[in-house]
């Protein structure tokens, strides 16, 4: 085993000396003050949870920790620790791989450290709960006489030939001759202190993720066009400027490319009205950005005028809002509060560590739903509904967690009332255009989402599709989900 693999792993216990389950972690970064580790969440769990983590004698701080049936990771810092070495970090990799790992197994009542080589095995994707976006992750195909241990959880995923960390381990299966693990390339969606440049080496690009389905749009690829440029505004109060700036330069790149035209006030020239100049933009943009802070709260044009009317055309099916939250406010109780903000977990972009990293995810979550707009089609009259019930429809059982007996009656109208309460317009075209992708296709602009849910609930019906439907929305929406559970079925 390389010396730095061997120092850089570390055994991960319980202070509770009641509770004997340990894990694996590993440094990816050294301070003059702490020493930070990656491991699994559910490793954290086994062992008492964030308040009992031991690292080899020193108490672990969790920073940063996601779920076990989720992102399976945690970030753990302990007092600095000269003696072991970060490993370099990097998000890509390839079936058929060769990769070796290291963890601790339980031998003779000793912790052995141990290293296992294999191969990357067919890449999967993982959902996020709360997230339209998903995270790579691999199979693990274990080589040799020793296989992969209960301990070995939250061990590193090397690439032999590069020595780079490529994903962390999360599960094994039958014997330990396989496994499952996550791309490293989810850790910045759970801790973003750490920065997209750590985790691209080299200048390499970290992998593109092979959709089911074809992608709706390529813009940006060489010979590849946008079918027509999303109009986006800004709406703003002026004391925000210097950040409206600095997002204007991250959506450049998607101005460049035909993607948005992006307009705000400074855009008037000599000569025009200002307020006709704004309004004309404002009731024709196809995307409205809310640049959220105490100003814009305190403004009464940007929030009795502007953002008044950008809700009315929400509500309409005429734009989409998005709110991005730029400095802490109390806005929770804003009519935009409903609403799917920017940028990750609404956190304000000023709380970041690194505000370009804030400023890179808006700027992605807003080219989705660009390429996601100009893709759509015209409008087109809806198909047929087939006859069913009054209020319900009747499926044989399938699997997936939504039926409660053999047989069960889907009461569609209460399907309808979660999906409205769940979701606002951009989070249900983020619903479909990823899990059911031949009802996104059937979206035209100016479609309200009363519209967009029906054309879902009728290809549910063809398709026998509501078990999946419901599983996604209750690991999307679990709170509401609940609200309506006992509603969605009849027993027949």
């Amino acid at each position: 085993m390389p010396s730095d693999l061997q120092t850089s792993v570390v055994l991960i216990s319980s202070r509770d000396p009641g509770i004997n389950r340990f894990g694996t972690g590993f440094v990816i970064r050294q301070t003059p003050d702490a020493t930070i580790l990656v491991t699994c969440a559910h490793v954290i769990d086994d062992v008492g949870g964030p308040g009992n983590v031991d690292v080899e004698g020193q108490a672990g701080e969790v920073v940063a920790l996601g779920a076990a049936d989720e992102l399976d990771m945690a970030v753990v810092r302990i007092p600095a620790q000269p003696g072991k070495p970060a490993l370099e970090l990097h998000s890509s990799g390839q079936t058929g791989s060769d990769i070796r790992t290291a963890g601790y197994q339980l031998f003779a009542n000793r912790y052995l450290l141990r290293p296992l080589n294999g191969k990357l095995g067919e890449m999967v994707t993982l959902a996020v709960r709360g997230r339209a976006d998903r995270v790579a992750a691999w199979d693990l195909l274990i080589e040799g006489d020793y296989k992969l241990q209960p301990g070995y959880s939250g061990s590193p995923v090397v690439d032999r030939s590069g020595g780079r960390v490529l994903a962390v381990v999360s599960h094994r299966q039958g014997q330990g001759d396989r496994g499952l693990a996550i791309s490293i390339e989810g850790l910045p969606t759970l801790w973003p202190e750490v920065s997209a440049e750590q985790l691209t080496i080299n200048n390499e690009q970290p992998p593109t993720l092979q959709p089911s389905h074809p992608p709706v749009n390529q813009a940006g690829k060489q010979g590849a066009t946008m079918p027509r440029s999303i109009k986006l505004f800004f709406s703003y109060a002026h004391e925000d400027e210097e950040l409206r700036d600095e997002l204007a330069k991250h959506l450049r790149i998607l101005e460049r490319q035909g993607i948005i035209s992006a307009w705000y006030d400074r855009d008037i020239t000599a000569g025009m009205e200002w307020a006709n100049a704004i309004d004309d933009n404002l009731n024709t943009a196809d995307i409205i950005l809310l640049l959220v802070s105490p100003d814009f709260i305190a403004s009464d044009y940007c929030y009795d005028q502007e953002m008044k009317r950008a809700m009315e055309r929400h509500e309409a099916g005429e734009a989409i809002v998005i709110p991005v939250i730029l400095r802490k406010t109390n806005w929770t109780s804003a009519p935009f509060s409903k609403l799917q903000a920017l940028p990750k977990n609404a956190k304000p972009v000023k709380s970041w560590t690194d505000q370009d990293e804030a400023f890179t995810f808006i700027s992605e979550q807003i080219q989705k739903v660009a390429q996601m707009l100009a893709n759509r089609p015209a409008p087109s009259p809806a198909p047929a509904v087939p006859p069913v019930s009054a209020g319900s429809t009747v499926v044989s059982a399938v699997s997936g967690p939504a039926a409660p007996a053999a047989t069960a009656s889907y009461n569609t109208g209460a399907i309808r009332r979660l999906l409205t309460a769940a979701y606002d317009d951009f989070g249900f075209d983020i619903l479909c255009t990823d899990n059911f992708p031949e009802v996104s296709a059937q979206f035209s602009r100016g479609m309200s989402l009363a519209e967009k849910i029906q054309r879902l609930i009728v290809y549910c019906q063809q398709h026998l599709a509501f078990p999946r439907l419901l599983d996604l929305v209750k690991q999307e929406r679990p709170a509401m989900y609940e609200q309506f559970r006992d509603q969605l079925f009849h027993s027949i």
